[in-house]
This record gives structure tokens, C-alpha cells and sequence, in this order.
């Protein structure tokens, strides 16, 4: 095809350029090329990777396609546009899917366009027309049969359901997008149980391409704050907003985890995957808030019944150990007024015979002392000196026995029955003792 004739003009190198496209023209003809190869409207499928929703209106999706290799990295992409005037055909559609679908980040979809460029940023664009809600419940449900089949061949159906769920759970890590409504419930439902709580929360995506990565994060952060158990809450919406839920990585991350999870993902009619396989499963975030708060409550009032069997049973063990005392005083009592009578007779006894043994030892006492007088009186100088003995000493007192010890000219004191006598030696006779 030849492009269409312009007129000729010299070039700064003196060439003459003929035939040459405009950029609008060359859009022009590249869009009227895209029309008539796949007509005015062709369906496609891909994964939404991204979703906005400008202020006026308009929606933009990047679709790619999950299934071709990467081209640089990167996986082959559409962008796409639906108009805010389109977008009603479109709604209707999704409310006729029972409002179960919705263009959000991480769902495939199948929907129809016109294909064609976008001159500003000089790319190609499918503007969207319509979309089929269907393909997507399709592919969901496809999905979801394969985790569930994948869980239930590797045991992982009921899990976590064997680790222990703590007698008393009161440090609870409670994993959602802080601000939600499902944040408030279930952290109302804690607040004004009258159980005393300890809540650490941790907030998470739990929506979108990113929620799966999210929530497992969310989940690794919890094991290392010592919590008793973990409320994974959700409040409702669609099928594809809940897709996160229904995530195989997600599902065996909680049927793995090493504490007990308690999940409560969207109302009464909503079912994820994360359901069956968590601790304990409840319809709505405010029940699943209720579980704990019913496990911590029955543990509470199982230990007051206790404290007061125990305070009961000490009752009357008290009781029987106080007339068991008083049974034992009458006893020690009665036991005892016979033994101090025998005691009393004994040391009667006792008196007596010391008494008699105590008068025999003073008299024979007595006698040896009798005979030892006789015998002192016999040895008393002074009863010596009356019979005519006398005593001789020298001037320092020392008695002389011997007239050899006595030399001349000294001065001696002999001590008589009356008096004494002081003399000095003029001579000495010593003699032998006679024996």
C-alpha cells in the first residue's frame, strides 16, 4: 500500500521527500487497518494487572496475558479503556452475574472492544464495550476446584485445625485493612466481650493483585509477635473481590501455620478456600470475633468454677481438720490429766526417796565429819603448845626444825601455849633426829 502523495518539499539534503505519512494519518490508517482485520468489535482474554477509575468517570485496565512468556520481563500487555457513557452496559452485565464480578486487579476476564490506536502516547487500546461475567465465575471456579483438589491430595484439608487453640487466647493478632468495616467489627466485638483482649493489629491488602503477598506477610510478621491465635477477617463482596481468599499460595500458608487461625472472610453466603482450611471458620467477621470471644468466656467461667470448688473443698477440709483438731485437744486433754496425776504420783514418789536418800548421805556426812574434827583437833598446835610443845621461828617467820640452820648472834621467836619468847642464839647443839 502506498502512502498518500504530499506535496514534494527539499530536505536539508537537498533530497525531494514524496509519499510521505503525517503521524495522524499513519494513526488513521493503522486504526482503519485494526477495523477491518478483526472488525468493529472482538472479544479478549487476560488478566487485569491494574485498575483506575479516573474522576471523571472513565476506567483504565492494563490487561496481560498470564499464559505467554515474558517478552523483557514482562508478560504481553493490552492496555484498555471503558468509557464512563459505556460503563452502564457494562454494570448491567456485572449485576446480572449477581454482582459477583468485578474489574479488580488479579481476576481474568473476557471482554469485547473496538481495537485501535491511541495517538497521544502511540499505542494500541481497546476500547472496551461489553464484558462477560461468566468466563470469569468460569475461571474461578476452575481455579478454586484445582486448589481445593491440590490441598485435599496433600493433607492440608484441616491442618491447622490440629494445632491447639490455647485454654485462655488473649493475645490475639488480628490480620485485615485497618479501617475497614470488617477492622471496626470484629475489633468492637473484642472491645465489649469483657474478656481482657491483648489486640496487636496488623494491616494487610485484602483485595486485589497485591492481597496474597499481603496476607502471607501479615501472617509471617504475627508468628514472631507471641500471640495465642490469629482473626483473619474479610468483610463481603464480590466473587472476584474475595478471589485472594481462594489463592493456593494463601491456603497453604494458613493450613501450614503454626498457630491457630480463625477466619472470618465476607458474610453469611461467601465460602473461600481460607475457610476450610484455618483453626475455625466463622459467616461474618463479628462471628469469627465472637469464636474467640466464646472460647475465652467459657475458659473464664470453667476457671471460676473451679476457684469455687476449690474454695468449697478447702471449706470443708478446714472444717473436718478443725473438729479433727478439737477431737485431738479433747484427747490430749483427757490424756493428759491422767498423766499429770501419774506424773504428780511419780514425783511424789520421787520426793520421798530423794528425801530419804538426801537425810542417809547428810548422815554419814555428818559422821565423816565428826571423825575428821576428832582427827584435826588432834594435829591443832594450839593443843600441842597447851601440853608444853613450843614453836620456834626466825625473824622472817620461817620455823626452825633444825639447830644447824641457826647461826650465832641470831634473833629467834619461840611462840609457847601463852606468849612468846625472842632470843639470840649464843650457841646451837645440832643432834641427830632421832626416829
Amino acid at each position: 500500500m502506498s502512502p498518500p502523495a504530499t506535496n514534494g518539499s527539499t530536505g536539508a539534503t537537498g533530497t525531494t521527500t514524496v509519499g510521505t505519512w503525517t503521524i495522524a494519518a499513519l494513526h488513521e490508517r493503522i486504526t482503519g487497518l485494526l477495523s477491518q482485520t478483526f472488525g468493529d468489535e472482538l472479544w479478549v482474554e487476560g488478566e487485569i494487572l491494574e485498575a483506575f477509575t479516573s474522576g471523571a468517570g472513565h476506567t483504565y485496565l492494563t490487561l496481560a496475558d498470564p499464559d505467554a512468556p515474558a517478552v523483557y520481563g514482562h508478560q504481553p500487555q493490552l492496555s484498555v479503556t471503558l468509557w464512563k457513557g459505556q460503563r452502564k452496559l457494562v454494570e448491567r452485565r456485572l449485576r446480572e452475574a449477581g454482582g459477583n464480578v468485578e474489574l479488580t486487579e488479579g481476576i481474568r476476564v473476557r471482554i469485547a472492544g473496538s481495537l485501535l490506536t491511541y495517538s497521544p502516547q502511540s499505542r494500541v487500546q481497546l476500547r472496551m464495550t461489553d464484558v462477560d461475567p461468566e468466563f470469569t465465575l468460569g475461571v474461578l471456579g476452575q481455579q478454586r476446584a484445582e486448589v481445593l483438589a491440590g490441598l485435599q491430595r496433600d493433607g492440608l484439608i484441616g491442618r491447622n485445625a490440629t494445632v491447639p487453640m490455647p485454654t485462655l487466647p488473649l493475645r490475639i493478632a488480628l490480620i485485615t485493612s485497618l479501617g475497614s468495616a470488617a477492622h471496626a467489627d470484629a475489633r468492637h466485638e473484642l472491645e465489649h466481650s469483657g474478656v481482657p483482649f491483648t489486640v496487636l493489629e496488623i494491616d494487610a491488602r485484602t483485595q486485589g493483585a497485591q492481597a496474597v503477598g499481603s496476607i502471607i506477610s501479615a501472617l509471617e510478621l504475627a508468628a514472631g509477635l507471641a500471640v495465642d491465635a490469629v482473626l483473619l477477617v474479610r468483610g463481603g463482596g464480590s466473587a472476584t473481590d474475595l478471589a485472594a481468599f481462594d489463592d493456593d499460595r494463601l491456603a497453604r500458608s494458613v493450613a501450614l501455620y503454626g498457630l491457630p487461625v480463625v477466619a472470618g472472610i465476607g458474610h453469611e453466603i461467601d465460602r473461600s478456600i481460607v475457610d476450610e482450611v484455618a483453626h475455625l471458620s466463622a459467616k461474618t467477621p463479628t462471628a469469627a470475633a465472637a469464636a474467640l470471644v466464646e472460647q475465652a468466656a467459657r475458659s473464664m467461667d470453667l476457671f471460676e468454677e473451679l476457684a469455687e470448688a476449690v474454695a468449697v473443698t478447702a471449706r470443708r477440709r478446714l472444717e473436718r481438720a478443725a473438729a479433727s483438731v478439737e477431737l485431738c485437744s479433747q484427747r490430749i486433754a483427757n490424756r493428759s490429766g491422767r498423766a499429770l496425776v501419774l506424773a504428780a504420783s511419780r514425783i511424789g514418789d520421787c520426793e520421798r526417796r530423794t528425801e530419804r536418800s538426801a537425810r542417809a548421805l547428810l548422815d554419814r556426812s555428818d559422821t565423816i565429819l565428826t571423825a575428821l574434827d576428832a582427827r584435826a583437833r588432834i594435829h591443832d598446835p594450839a593443843l600441842a603448845l597447851s601440853r608444853g610443845w613450843s614453836i620456834t621461828r626466825t625473824a622472817d617467820g620461817a620455823i626452825v626444825t633444825d639447830a644447824s640452820s641457826i647461826d650465832e648472834g641470831r634473833t629467834i621467836t619461840t611462840t609457847l601455849a601463852r606468849g612468846s619468847i625472842d632470843s639470840v642464839v649464843t650457841s646451837t647443839d645440832p643432834m641427830t633426829p632421832t626416829r
